[in-house]
């Protein structure tokens, strides 16, 4: 009977600890706190006691995560604060190692295709954009903002790729522009450049449906670099280690 009693007490016990813990952990990831978010933000603290203030940071998910910046932005001397799988939630969490410690002279930033995957309806996201850049405002007043339209996928390589859904993006990308010009930032609409007849990113710009590879790096890279280029008040043009054709250049760029 005792044995019959405890075994009941440790089911109970485990099936309250799953009862609490499960929710717990999942609320965590939807907001972009995982284990690799946790280490980055380490990681950059510890970097941010050697780096030079007053540069350029690009701050982001993966696709700023995994792009190299050297190669890409030549000459930029850019600083990577982007973590895999971060969504806007995180990177208000974040915005002391990632920003302001290095006391920027831009920001360049992309993110929020990860915020639809987690099921944030734009409007959320929206307003935890507006929150990031009217705190780089406050706290950096000198800092001279880039946000990115979010990028297109192709549902074609990972059918799980189909939650970020091409009417989100163009909701949230609508909303992106308007918000930029709210607060004088720059709007820079990289969406046309990567997006196929079909409405999906074009196959030869990814290597699994949703990172960019090196193809599409320069294409991002070729139209990006002119408006980072322009904010900053600079013509580095002849300077560039690699110089990309820009492609689709009927579509302009919008600069707000």
């Amino acid at each position: 009977m005792r044995l019959r009693l405890k075994a009941l007490v440790v089911v109970l016990l485990v099936s309250l600890f799953v009862a609490v813990m499960i929710p717990c952990m999942y609320n965590r990831y939807i907001q972009g706190e995982t284990l690799y978010y946790v280490s980055k933000v380490d990681a950059f603290r510890k970097e941010n006691e050697t780096l030079p203030r007053g540069g350029v940071v690009f701050v982001g998910d993966s696709i700023t995560d995994f792009c190299n910046l050297d190669k890409f932005y030549p000459g930029l001397d850019a600083v990577n604060r982007g973590i895999a799988g971060d969504v806007t939630f995180g990177v208000l969490r974040r915005m002391e190692e990632s920003v302001y410690a290095l006391a920027p002279r831009l920001v360049v930033l992309l993110i929020g295709i990860n915020d639809i995957a987690r099921a944030h309806r734009p409007e959320t996201t929206l307003e935890n954009i507006r929150e990031i850049v009217s705190e780089i405002k406050t706290n950096c007043p000198d800092t001279k903002i880039i946000i990115q339209s979010v990028y297109p996928v192709n549902p074609r390589w990972r059918e799980n790729y189909a939650k970020r859904n091409t009417p989100l993006v163009k909701e949230l990308n609508a909303g992106i522009e308007e918000l930029a010009a709210e607060f004088g930032c720059t709007f820079a609409n990289i969406y046309p450049y990567l997006v196929g007849d079909d409405g999906y990113l074009i196959d030869e710009y990814t290597k699994d449906g949703l990172h960019p590879n090196d193809k599409g790096y320069e294409v991002i890279s070729s139209h990006l670099r002119p408006i980072i280029d322009e904010v900053l008040g600079t013509d580095v043009a002849s300077e560039r280690v690699a110089v990309f054709e820009p492609v689709r250049s009927d579509i302009p760029v919008r600069k707000l």
